[in-house]
């Protein structure tokens, strides 16, 4: 065996604090510092511990977006957090700083499947005094995982959480509804689609199901022509010019590929129409070969991965989303919340269609049906204020992360043993 790697510390890599991780070869060691000062303080009015489990830090993935908005709102002199989670991607920003600095603890794991399951496996041999594990990574390779969390900590009550439908469905997704409903203790989907498609058909008759919506935050997500105007200045749109966008992971999900024929399509209807990119990925070069193929590249912004997402969004004309699969997107109550019009394919639930904003097309329907509709839907100028239909429908944070603490306390019970 060769000579152990050098220690990597999290703090280095994401930019927070207060948490560190050691890489060994074999077996895999993970290292906690103290909890933050705000944890130590609440300690004493604790009434409950959980165990949280996501992807990793990166703010670009809307799961871990919908992770951190639920815990900057949660009362964490109740609930002591423990977050598990994998390392931020080099390519994005962490949201780390800001979790430390509201007392939840943080647990970074490398970020692959096998070294979270390990760490994970490492972790609950030794922490099994938890009143709660909610699971937001559900998937087929997530059923034994939570197999392994019962056997690990039989007296934890476990919350499995679905935040994807990823068809087709098949036999290993039937056998993983079977593992979830033997082992689970209580079941969440974003949307009813979600909890079907990873806990089963008729998941969403039982009374321990219910649906957690993708809330965003009112005082950031909102329409703001200052922001409008400033974002479209940056980026050289006159007055004239209409602004398609979007935001998210440039990758087989979003199938920005698609995307890009949709465009354009758009340019050849109204030749004013300019299309700008928010995030990154593996498909973003095949996207601007594909563009220069088709004649739009000079209409293609490739802004990168933002921190200003709001002020994005409220630049948009219209916000395209034609994903390949989808749970029920952040991104799309975001654009919601900004009152942006929303054309998205019918392989997006639903589910986060709250207002009239959103429409939605087959991704068998012709480009030139897209662009039509584009047309139609996206008159431009200033955006309505959809808030009122927004907060009806619960998808504003604070009323959200309120009813997750509701949850919490149902399925604990009395709370902490």
């Amino acid at each position: 065996m060769g000579a152990p790697r050098p220690h990597r510390t999290a703090r280095q890599q994401a930019g927070g604090g207060g948490w560190q991780l050691l890489v060994e070869p074999a077996p895999l060691k993970l290292r906690y510092n103290k909890p933050s000062a705000r944890i130590q303080m609440c300690k004493g009015a604790v009434s409950m511990k959980i165990l949280m489990i996501s992807n990793h830090l990166g703010v670009q993935s809307g799961v871990q977006r919908y992770v951190q908005n639920l815990l900057l709102n949660l009362d964490l002199t109740r609930y002591q957090v423990d977050l598990f989670v994998g390392l931020c991607p080099p390519d994005q920003a962490s949201c780390a700083p800001a979790l430390e600095a509201a007392g939840v603890h943080i647990i970074a794991v490398p970020d692959n499947k096998k070294a979270r399951i390990r760490a994970l496996y490492q972790h609950l041999k030794t922490h099994k005094d938890y009143d709660i594990i909610h699971y937001h990574t559900a998937s087929k390779i997530g059923a034994p995982v939570c197999g392994m969390m019962r056997v690990l900590c039989p007296h934890a009550k476990i919350i499995v959480h679905s935040h994807i439908v990823y068809p087709p469905m098949t036999l290993t997704w039937r056998a993983a509804h079977l593992v979830y409903q033997l082992f689970a203790d209580y079941f969440l989907g974003c949307g009813v689609a979600a909890g079907r498609f990873v806990f089963g058909d008729h998941i969403d008759r039982r009374p321990n199901f219910s649906v957690a919506c993708n809330a965003v935050d009112q005082t950031r997500f909102y329409p703001n022509a200052a922001a409008r105007t400033a974002i479209r200045a940056q980026y050289g749109i006159t007055g004239t010019e209409r602004l398609a966008g979007f935001v998210g992971r440039l990758n087989h999900q979003k199938n920005p590929l698609y995307l890009i024929r949709v465009f354009a399509a758009m340019v050849q209807q109204d030749p004013r129409w300019k299309l700008l990119l928010v995030g990154g990925g593996e498909q973003e070069q095949p996207m601007r070969e594909l563009a220069a193929q088709l004649g739009v590249a000079d209409r293609v912004l490739f802004a990168g991965v933002q921190n200003n997402v709001p002020d994005y969004m409220n630049a948009f004309d219209l916000f395209l989303l034609p994903s390949n699969f989808e749970g029920s997107p952040v991104t799309l109550v975001e654009a919601q919340g900004c009152g942006v019009p929303c054309l998205a394919s019918t392989n997006v639930p639903g589910d986060g269609s709250v207002t009239e904003l959103v429409h939605f097309l087959p991704l068998s329907a012709p480009f030139e049906e897209w662009a039509k509709t584009a047309d139609s839907i996206a008159p431009g100028g200033p955006h309505a204020d959809y808030w009122p239909t927004l907060a009806a429908a619960g998808y504003e944070l604070k009323t959200a992360a309120h009813r997750m603490e509701q949850v919490y306390d149902k399925v604990a019970g009395e709370g902490a043993r």
